[in-house]
């Protein structure tokens, strides 16, 4: 795992395991929870890039080794946690974070995926669910791919582990743009760009807001967001906002 910057506002955190083509062993889980956290602490951060440094693979998913694991069941059910732990880092960072797919996502770096706030991928990109090919199943993500594609959907891809192109993901709700390779890194730049314009307080409010509401009834789901809403109206940057449309000017934010 690596961090780096391609802008003052983006915070790029780098897959970096090539030789095993980024599997998502308990070190590499533990190194990326750690960056995530650096990255949501630092004020200049307004945006995180989830990316990877293999050519072809973003990440092949979990580390196959721990399907062979023979440590106490105890040990074993305690080191999942990693991957839950990493789910809810994704939704509760009150950044948004966009998992730029350059290259194949595979099991659990699909759950990965699927937690980030936007994913945008290469056109050659394959995603999916290959888990139930060696015997295994993909419990922990399938919430996730449930909360972003229909049930027939995702339960094709569960249950036969075939790979699909960023296109028909794309299709089916589980990526939001897909960009010819040689445009890939300009696209994503572009969109970190352009979500980096935005008043961070406010996006950060609208997250929590969207996730927290996500499973509710309807009627909780209105009474949190009129709550919300009533809170938005009494920052600075709302009022800065609607100042700087009216003056045809950019905004000036002050995260208050």
């Amino acid at each position: 795992m690596r961090a780096g910057t391609d802008a003052p506002s983006a915070a790029y955190l780098i897959l970096d395991d090539p030789k095993r083509r980024n599997a998502l062993s308990d070190t590499l889980l533990d190194e990326l929870m750690e960056s995530l956290g650096r990255a949501a602490d630092d004020p200049d951060v307004r945006v995180i890039v989830l990316t990877s440094s293999h050519e072809r693979v973003f990440s092949s998913g979990g580390n196959l080794d721990a399907f062979a694991d023979t440590r106490p069941t105890i040990a074993k059910y305690a080191g999942l946690k990693r991957f839950p732990d990493i789910f809810r880092a994704l939704t509760s960072i009150d950044k948004p974070v966009i998992c730029a797919a350059n290259g194949d996502v595979l099991a659990g770096a699909l759950g990965i995926a699927l937690a980030c706030d936007l994913v945008i991928a290469k056109e050659s990109v394959r995603l999916g669910c290959p888990e139930v090919n060696v015997g295994a199943f993909p419990f922990m993500i399938s919430a996730l791919i449930f909360r972003a594609t229909g049930r027939l959907i995702a339960n094709d891809l569960m249950m036969t582990g075939r790979l699909i192109s960023a296109t028909e993901a794309a299709a089916a709700g589980l990526v939001n743009r897909v960009v010819p390779d040689a445009e890939f890194d300009d696209a994503v730049r572009a969109w970190v760009a352009t979500i980096a314009e935005k008043s961070p307080l406010l996006l950060g409010l609208g997250k929590k807001a969207l996730a927290a509401t996500r499973d509710l009834p309807l009627d909780a789901a209105l009474d949190y967001l009129q709550a919300q809403l009533a809170l938005a109206f009494t920052t600075d940057d709302l009022a800065e906002g609607v100042r700087a449309f009216k003056e045809r000017r950019p905004p000036v934010w002050r995260n208050v």
